[in-house]
């Protein structure tokens, strides 16, 4: 039979198709872990309402330095474009929420959710993926878009282009991650597809930022990458660490991992050899936490069609990282977030599929292990992406359930 060229559009159309995947039995090994008193649990649990209205979609959290968390919406109208919006989340009550920028043809992917980060007080960064059109089928092209505030969100500069020159020709889904460098500058992470039509391949890319536009040159940093999994970038004691999802010839898809070093950055490593052979994109990224030395890694698998989430801790800034564990307690979604606090403790969190429901679930963690066993937060009959960050006191966790119209739920896990 003769082999059909596939299209970037077929292949992200069948992505999607994944993003939830069936699960069959497994065997957890929460069981072997830790402490039988955890810190946080659902006594500590409580969900809180958000000033976002409904139909809104693609919601991420972000700690900002002074620990309280933005929270960033889209709210889409009729016409295709939409409204990137925020709210701050400080002494346990929403600012008044804001528009970052609107009219534009953002993309509504939930895997691709825009962001605000904080590169000090007031000195706020937001970016997001971006169409060029409103006609859906006039080209797959996304470009990566930034915008700087320095009053604490209430003025924004034009939006600046990220991914690519304005005279370059258009690449598509950037899937971007931010984290922030100083008080002026940020580096930015994303997936790249300009070799697709050429040689079936999308790459990692990245390059560092300065809120008045000021930008480094691009650098790849993998020529080749899973196509729509989300990205994360965190700063350790030891400078930049990104992690991403794999690609092989062979249709491995396993996580990878880039650290910046002395002169530049490190070649892709595999952080941990599932030999997960899969013919799509599973559309369900890595997520990193990092406090100084410490960080955390999760992600999902299923391999040999045994859905998984694992996680690994590093002792020395992500140079290492020991052996992995596995969280979930089985019948996995993944979508999983990890948030490291004070005190050597911290919180993953991921989905579960149960009775036709996703369950938002959530695991506390030690010094370098897991602690107790997964605690339920919140089920639903159509749960997107979920997003946490460390705030004041605890943990808070934002995600979009669709029934039958998009709303923006969020929940607090206080420390005790």
């Amino acid at each position: 039979m003769k082999r059909r060229n596939i299209t970037r559009r077929e292949l992200l159309q069948r992505s999607a198709g994944l993003g939830v995947l069936a699960v069959g039995g497994v065997t957890s090994l929460w069981s072997l872990a830790g402490c039988k008193n955890p810190a946080m649990g659902v006594h500590s649990w409580k969900e809180i309402s958000v000033p976002v209205p409904a139909g809104s979609i693609t919601p991420r959290v972000t700690t900002l330095p002074d620990n309280s968390v933005i929270l960033s919406w889209l709210e889409p109208k009729g016409d295709r474009t939409a409204a990137f919006r925020f709210s701050i989340w400080r002494d346990r009550r929403w600012s008044e929420p804001q528009t970052i920028a609107s009219g534009r043809i953002f993309s509504r992917d939930q895997a691709a959710a825009p962001g605000v980060i904080g590169l000090s007080p007031r000195n706020l960064l937001a970016y997001w993926s971006q169409k060029p059109s409103t006609d859906e089928n006039v080209t797959n092209e996304i470009s990566l878009f930034m915008a700087a505030s320095s009053d604490g969100g209430a003025h924004w500069t034009s939006p600046m282009l990220v991914n690519r020159a304005a005279a370059q020709p258009g690449e598509d889904n950037p899937y971007a991650s931010a984290v922030a460098l100083d008080a002026t500058r940020a580096t930015f992470v994303w997936l790249d597809g300009r070799n697709w039509r050429k040689d079936k391949r999308v790459q990692l890319m990245t390059r560092t930022v300065a809120s008045d536009g000021t930008m480094s040159e691009a650098a790849v940093l993998d020529a080749d990458t899973c196509t729509c999994c989300s990205t994360t970038i965190v700063n350790t004691s030891r400078g930049l660490l990104a992690a991403y999802r794999g690609h092989t010839p062979e249709n491995i898809r396993d996580i990878s991992m880039v650290r910046a070093v002395s002169g530049g950055w490190s070649q892709p490593e595999i952080g941990h050899a599932d030999r997960w052979h899969i013919e799509a994109c599973p559309v369900n990224g890595p997520h990193l936490a990092s406090d100084a030395d410490r960080a955390a890694l999760i992600w999902f698998t299923a391999p040999q069609e045994q859905p998984a989430v694992k996680l690994a801790f590093s002792q020395n800034g992500g140079a290492e990282f020991a052996s992995p564990l596995r969280v979930d307690t089985g019948n996995a979604i993944g979508r999983a977030q990890i948030v490291l606090l004070p005190d050597y403790l911290g919180a993953a969190f991921w989905l579960e599929r149960e009775a036709g429901a996703a369950k938002l679930m959530a695991l506390n963690l030690g010094d370098g292990k897991t602690q107790g066993v997964p605690f339920e937060l919140s089920r639903g009959a159509n749960v997107g992406f979920p997003h946490a960050a460390r705030a004041s006191g605890g943990i808070v966790v934002a995600w979009a359930e669709r029934n039958p119209t998009s709303q923006v739920r969020a929940g607090f896990l206080q420390r005790a």
